[in-house]
């Protein structure tokens, strides 16, 4: 019975390393990029950045897939937190699947899936942009939606978010389409509060700025869910992409207009986003950084990455860091099961070699 101890070895040791291991291994590489310049160098902010775990529903979605999928972005999600301990983690929308489709129940119960899966040590900020499956596109936004989104996750519509003297404009891509809607106006007149915000920080001495909040001025950053307007990843400087499409404003991208609204009112150095499911780094329409972020999920990406910044009030660091890929895992186990296979196929032939001698003196 030895093979069959060694089969149960082999498949024991593909599973520990696979479930367990693999993961701490592959993210040893992923570093904290370093700072160019010195002058905060000695706490600059780390934050890590993710997108699209899209969280499978009640209504779309394999049980098995559900369960298999989460359980990795869990051990991922995890081992990245552990290995790197990241001052804050932003996840750039489409927490969920179905976010827009499900009851009041089944949302509580996927806040409480989501906030199991990407649970971090206390004192570690979990900051959730809004995403188009998280409410809905743009004409289906509705009070209901971004309301529960806000009383469970925080973040629902547009807010300053300052965190070691790096201000970030959390952004809801959907309320950006500037045609007067609800959503729209409530939007706009918070960026216009913030652009006031920040010019008050910039110029404190000013007599309209006699009661804003002392914060020192830093460029904001930008953390949303859509990209700002690009015509495709075809203007990426790097992008991981399999095929190359055309976007279309406000679906897959931002409007020019809108785009052009966040650099008037912010005047930001540096924009995160998500959405497209693929890395991107390009030099945007406002010609500053911003990284398209890869989905967190092997259902949207079977070369799931994330990012990691450090980010100081007068410069940045940012660096990709590539996770478990799906198909190495499955190549570990058909290895085991092939491994597995030549074992009983030469104790198979053992034995029948063992058996002929005696079927021929038989027959003799």
């Amino acid at each position: 019975m030895r093979w069959l101890y060694a089969c149960f070895v082999i498949v024991l040791c593909a599973l520990i390393f696979c479930e367990y291991v693999a993961d701490f291994v592959v993210l040893q590489k992923c570093k904290w990029p370093e700072i160019r310049r010195k002058k905060y160098v000695d706490d600059p902010l780390r934050a890590m950045i993710i997108a699209d775990p899209h969280l499978l529903g009640p209504h779309r979605g394999h049980w098995l897939d559900k369960l298999y999928r989460e359980w990795h972005m869990t051990r991922s999600f995890q081992a990245a937190s552990r290995l790197l301990q990241p001052d804050v983690v932003f996840v750039l929308g489409d927490l969920f699947d179905e976010g827009d489709m499900v009851s009041d129940k089944q949302f509580q119960e996927y806040v409480w899936r989501y906030l199991q899966m990407f649970n971090l040590p206390a004192g570690i900020p979990l900051i959730s942009v809004v995403g188009n499956h998280d409410v809905g596109f743009h004409y289906k936004m509705h009070p209901f939606f971004m309301s529960r989104f806000e009383n469970y996750l925080n973040y629902s519509k547009v807010h300053l978010y300052t965190i070691k003297q790096i201000h970030f404009v959390v952004v809801n891509s959907m309320a950006m389409e500037g045609d007067g809607c609800l959503f729209c106006a409530e939007a706009e007149s918070a960026l216009k509060n913030i652009s006031r915000t920040l010019h008050c920080m910039q110029h404190p001495h000013e007599a309209e700025c006699a009661r804003t909040r002392r914060h020192p001025y830093s460029q904001p950053i930008v953390m949303q869910h859509f990209p700002t307007y690009r015509i495709s990843d075809r203007v990426c400087r790097e992008h991981d992409a399999p095929h190359i499409e055309a976007f279309r404003e406000r679906y897959h991208v931002l409007s020019k207009e809108a785009t052009d609204l966040l650099g008037k009112l912010l005047k930001p150095r540096l924009a995160f986003a998500g959405h497209s499911h693929y890395y991107c780094h390009n030099i945007n329409r406002l010609g500053i950084d911003e990284y398209t972020v890869a989905s967190f999920s092997w259902r949207n990406n079977v070369n799931p990455s994330f990012m990691l910044a450090t980010i100081t009030p007068d410069d940045y660091a940012v660096f990709k860091c590539t996770m478990l890929p799906q198909q190495f895992v499955y190549n570990s186990y058909v290895s085991a099961a092939i491994a597995c296979l030549v074992l009983i196929a030469f104790r198979l032939r053992k034995y029948l070699v063992r058996r002929r001698p005696v079927a021929e003196k038989k027959h003799n």
